[in-house]
């Protein structure tokens, strides 16, 4: 079964007015997309519930996309995994012309002749995009991080420059910079 089917909203059918379509966004969402192709996506793992209320027109549908829930991803310090609350609104609008291309940000113009919407790119894009550009582990009460201190200090003891055998042409050198900092 294709998990991204399930966002495709055919609205040929739908009266004018509101309506409500729920979701359940988990691995099998991402791992979609990665099978697709590379994402490049940080999330490893989510546990999202999706909103989208679509108002339908006579020549336009609007899109309101709530997004609720929490997504696995590695720390950019420590690598050690942790869960990211996602909380977000978007909203798309849909306008109908000769034929399909996205005219700015949240407006898409669809071809006359679709009878359905595809989402799953814009939901993946949305969630994607609230993420923020360093992903660390959130501090605890204390407002200590909650990064894997054992992996930190290993780390940091590897990164230590050891002690080599300097050339001595170099060392007077380097020694006739120290004095002149002084």
């Amino acid at each position: 079964m294709d998990v991204l089917k399930d966002f495709h909203i055919s609205f040929t059918g739908l009266k004018d007015g509101k309506h409500s379509f729920d979701f359940q966004i988990g691995k099998k969402f991402f791992d979609a997309f990665e099978k697709n192709g590379p994402d490049n996506s940080k999330i490893l793992d989510s546990q999202l519930d999706l909103l989208i209320v679509l108002y339908k027109q006579e020549n336009m549908l609007q899109l309101e996309f709530q997004i609720n829930g929490q997504v696995e991803v590695a720390c950019d310090r420590c690598t050690g995994l942790f869960w990211h609350p996602v909380h977000l609104n978007e909203m798309l609008i849909v306008k109908f012309g000769p034929e399909t291309y996205e005219e700015s940000e949240n407006i898409l113009v669809l071809s006359e002749t679709e009878h359905e919407i595809q989402l799953e790119q814009y939901v993946f894009e949305y969630i994607s995009l609230s993420l923020p550009m360093r992903l660390i582990h959130p501090e605890d009460d204390e407002g200590n991080s909650d990064c894997d201190l054992d992996f930190l200090e290993s780390y940091q003891e590897k990164e230590k420059p050891e002690e080599e055998d300097i050339d001595p042409r170099w060392a007077a050198l380097k020694n006739l910079k120290e004095n002149n900092k002084r």
